[in-house]
């Protein structure tokens, strides 16, 4: 059910005259999470396939959950990077600071772990990763911009056609089109 929201996203900021969609969400332990059939003049151009497939992932700071617990345990927490679980199973809030945009570095590094863990699994032709980003800060469009920009340079093939970035928060999103990975025995169109 979590992949439902990212797959609605992506879909809102897709679907246009000549780009027609109907998306149909699959449960279960298939390689991918939602399937697409497209029509429309772009379709016919080319420029998007008839069928194409949808997985959603998510890139969160590994200290999201504490946030969450300590905020509806004590209603206050401080940044993720300063939280930590004790021994006695309390959860330590520390203030944390940052210093010019290092924080976006840190999140970059979230984003394009979940990025090779998918590149790992196969997935069919014509698929479009989707990367909930919970961010680690409300970011500015500059910092959005920044976070983007070194994700790009992250990526240099990719097997996914697409890479859909979006944050629900600050409702950001940027598609990056990746040079496509050629399969074994596949040819590159």
């Amino acid at each position: 059910m979590e992949e439902l929201l990212p797959i609605c996203t992506y879909v809102q900021s897709s679907y246009r005259p000549g780009r027609y969609m109907s998306v149909r969400w699959i449960d279960g332990s298939q390689t991918y999470d939602a399937e697409i059939e497209q029509r429309g003049a772009y379709v016919c151009e080319n420029y998007y396939p008839p069928k194409a497939y949808l997985e959603v992932t998510s890139a969160v700071h590994p200290n999201d959950h504490l946030s969450r617990e300590l905020l509806d345990t004590d209603g206050v927490a401080f940044g993720l990077d300063g939280l930590q679980r004790r021994k006695d199973r309390s959860i330590e809030s520390v203030p944390v600071g940052y210093a010019n945009r290092n924080f976006i570095e840190k999140f970059v590094g979230f984003v394009l772990e979940q990025l090779a863990k998918k590149e790992k699994k196969r997935y069919p032709p014509h698929t479009t990763l989707i990367v909930q980003c919970t961010l680690n800060l409300p970011y500015m469009p500059d910092e959005w911009s920044d976070l983007v920009d070194r994700v790009r340079s992250g990526v240099s093939t990719s097997q996914f056609k697409e890479i859909y970035l979006y944050d629900p928060l600050g409702r950001y999103s940027y598609t990056i089109f990746p040079k496509q990975e050629i399969a074994d025995g596949a040819h590159q169109v």
